[in-house]
């Protein structure tokens, strides 16, 4: 009797110590991409996720979950244990949030631990051909002679494609009509029906566009051409050096997430990033691979956080 009691109690003594142990990852993975379906983060995540899977031996199972720029679904991941079974996808737009609006849900860099880099795409300005201005230079000369003559489609107050505007708005020195839309898709089509001059959009989203001469591009916000269009100039190229902005996308998990589960998702990863079929298939889609280490991934952001402390004051522009 006296045996089987102390075994009891050795054995429920035992029983969390075991649950400690477990090895990571037991269960699938929760992953929170902060944007509504199919869109070009889904693109990127969905095969990932599924080389990840393979790395892993688990599945990750995504969750859309949209709205408010992304601080929705950022918000249900900061609260999310930090047990490595809730991660999430963004881009590093989100660095400069602090500094545009007024309240977060969750702040950056305390509630989350960056994983890395994963892949980025270029972001991309783009007219309508019936404006008359084949490249970037002739179409700020062409606002600098016409102020508020010519007209922006603003997929999103905040976003990536309206900041790299107003960017570029400020070095040119022009002033355009900004037309307010919800949502890329809607932004786009205003521009390819002639209703709008001019749109930032991914490169991704319309290289299609460009070979069917339906719209015309002037510039990548990027400091090198892109492998997916390379004939297109890069801002600097047109004269604006400093009018560098792109949709880069990184993986996070809570903070306080073990670094033992960060840097094995780290690897896997990078080892999923770096399979040629899924590296073929995101460069046909306009993504460009740009794996990163955790500590790279922090002092990226970091930098993307401290450039826009610099620049957004003169905007004027803050939200709620």
């Amino acid at each position: 009797m006296l045996r089987r009691t102390v075994l009891a109690a050795f054995g429920s003594l035992a029983l969390p110590a075991l649950a400690r142990a477990e090895a990571w990852p037991a269960r699938p993975i929760r992953l929170i991409i902060p944007y509504p379906p199919g869109g070009g983060t889904d693109t990127l995540a969905r095969p990932w996720a599924e080389r990840m899977r393979a790395k892993l031996g688990q599945p990750l199972v995504i969750e859309n979950r949209g709205g408010a720029a992304t601080n929705i679904g950022m918000e249900i991941a900061s609260r999310a244990p930090a047990d490595g079974y809730t991660l999430a996808i963004n881009a590093d737009n989100i660095a400069y949030f602090p500094h545009l609006y007024r309240r977060l849900p969750y702040a950056l860099f305390r509630d989350f631990t960056a994983v890395g880099y994963m892949a980025e795409t270029p972001l991309v300005v783009a007219a309508n051909p019936n404006v008359p201005a084949r490249t970037l230079r002739e179409f700020v000369a062409l606002c600098r002679a016409n102020p508020e003559k010519y007209s922006f489609a603003n997929p999103s107050i905040g976003s990536p494609h309206h900041m790299g505007f107003e960017l570029l708005a400020r070095e040119a020195g022009i002033k355009l009509v900004q037309a307010e839309y919800r949502g890329g898709g809607p932004a786009m089509n205003d521009v390819l029906a002639g209703h709008v001059h001019l749109g930032v959009f991914s490169l991704g989203s319309v290289t299609q566009h460009f070979a069917a001469g339906t719209l015309r591009p002037y510039a990548v916000l990027s400091a090198q051409r892109s492998q997916a269009a390379p004939d297109v100039p890069t801002t600097a190229e047109e004269g604006l050096p400093r009018v560098v902005n792109a949709l880069r996308f990184l993986l996070f998990a809570p903070a306080g997430t073990p670094k033992e589960v960060v840097a094995a998702l780290h690897e896997a990863s990078t080892e999923s990033l770096n399979d040629p079929a899924l590296r073929d298939q995101l460069v046909r889609a306009g993504f460009e691979i740009t794996p990163s280490t955790p500590d790279q991934a922090l002092a990226m952001l970091q930098a993307e956080h401290d450039r826009w402390a610099d620049i957004l004051p003169s905007m004027n522009l803050r939200l709620d």
